[in-house]
């Protein structure tokens, strides 16, 4: 190393020695977007520690594929690192792990129908199949949800591919960071929790007699995030069936 780059290493670890974001609690517009987005990603995990613990259930009910059951984790999981990234300021960011999270979850859930998708290399292609799968025109309801998640896809599409000014954080330095910008970071909460609860309400649809046969205490968890409209569908089809 050069004795620039020594220097501003140092200057790096300073950086992070002194890394915090606790006085973003003290603006209560941080706050009010924290709580939203705390609940439905919280209704999330819970959906997600019963899928796992009820995995032998999914497994002979739904599909036993690896690659499927991976899949649907992973969707999660980038939908917690989207939050993370909020938390941070780092909102560009945020909604590209939406975006991952999107393609993962339609690429694992049309699988189930069509394993050709888990090896689908042509997003266009995988979003079309996926729009003709019998699992995502299960219903009007399931299939009205497919499609505002991939009218959301399209629109996350202009942040991974910087489609303009808009797109751009604009970072030109490390004290850039952690920052907290409320326009920006109400636009990401917004599409945030909209997918989130997309995806949180197909896979209570769909994967209904699951959701049956959770715990009592998770099923609340899960339902306290669901749209008003959506919640008898999901309280009731099973009784129905």
């Amino acid at each position: 190393m050069t004795r620039e780059c020594n220097d501003d290493f140092t200057k790096l670890k300073g950086y992070i020695l002194d890394y915090r974001i606790s006085y973003n609690l003290d603006n209560n517009s941080y706050m009010v977007s924290a709580k939203r987005m705390h609940k439905v990603y919280f209704s999330l995990v819970n959906w997600h520690a019963e899928y796992q613990h009820q995995i032998d259930f999914f497994s002979k009910k739904y599909t036993n594929n690896k690659d499927i059951l991976l899949r649907v984790s992973e969707a999660i999981s980038d939908i917690g690192s989207s939050n993370f990234n909020w938390l941070n300021g780092s909102y560009k960011a945020s909604r590209v792990m939406l975006r991952s999270s999107i393609e993962n979850f339609v690429r694992a859930i049309s699988s189930i129908d069509d394993e050709v998708q888990l090896t689908e290399k042509n997003v266009y292609k995988l979003f079309d199949r996926a729009h003709g799968s019998n699992i995502f025109n299960s219903s009007v309801h399931v299939n009205k949800l497919y499609k505002e998640l991939h009218h959301r896809y399209k629109e996350l599409c202009e942040d991974t591919h910087t489609a303009s000014y808009k797109n751009m954080d604009k970072v030109t330095s490390l004290v850039d960071y952690p920052k907290y910008v409320e326009e920006k970071s109400i636009t990401t909460e917004n599409i945030f929790i909209i997918i989130a609860k997309n995806i949180l309400v197909i896979l209570c649809l769909i994967f209904n007699d699951l959701y049956h046969k959770m715990h009592h205490r998770n099923r609340e968890n899960i339902i306290n995030s669901v749209q008003s409209n959506y919640k008898p569908l999901i309280l009731f089809s099973n009784l129905c069936n």
